[in-house]
């Protein structure tokens, strides 16, 4: 199939749908964590167990959106005979869409940056975020760039990465 033709870019849209989907999700995430972090602030613990589902909810939904997306963008990437077409970033696949879908591409792609800056923001201040952090980075982050951002244990050398902020892909791939 060429990148032009049209099953490609119903693969292309399908995508972009997940994406909205995904950050919809994100961002209902995001809220969540503000919600719990203002609970925190007000010592209400009798409200944390109901917000505790509501996350946990949120997490597995985000994980199945997140396969979605992964099967077709590996779909599209081995299309586009990319050597890693699980990985292929937006940024890649715009140079095939369509105007209108490339577009929406770019702005999902911001749109992710600024939701995960959010909860990377509200984690740097209050650490019981850290954790919701760092599970939001594997979302973005391949396996092989976690470890360099997982935190030092005791004698253990420093690694790649370590004492840098974690900046997570927020580009949907």
């Amino acid at each position: 199939m060429k990148p032009s033709g049209t099953q490609f870019q119903a693969l292309i849209s399908g995508l972009v749908e997940a994406l909205r989907e995904e950050l919809r999700h994100h961002r209902r995430l995001r809220d969540i964590l503000r919600e719990k972090k203002a609970v925190r602030l007000r010592s209400a613990p009798h409200d944390v167990e109901a917000i505790l589902r509501r996350e946990r909810e949120v997490v597995t939904d985000l994980a199945t959106v997140e396969r979605d997306r992964i099967s077709l963008l590996t779909e599209v990437g081995q299309l586009l005979e990319h050597p890693t077409p699980s990985r292929l970033r937006i940024a890649e696949l715009v140079h095939h869409a369509f105007p209108e879908d490339r577009d929406e591409l770019l702005d999902l792609r911001d749109e992710f940056r600024d939701v995960a800056d959010e909860i990377d923001d509200m984690a740097s201040v209050e650490p019981i975020f850290t954790r919701h952090r760092q599970d939001q980075v594997r979302l973005y982050v391949s396996p092989e760039r976690w470890k360099g951002l997982e935190p030092e244990k005791e004698g253990d050398a420093p690694r790649r990465g370590a004492g840098r902020r974690a900046v997570p892909r927020r580009d949907g791939a």
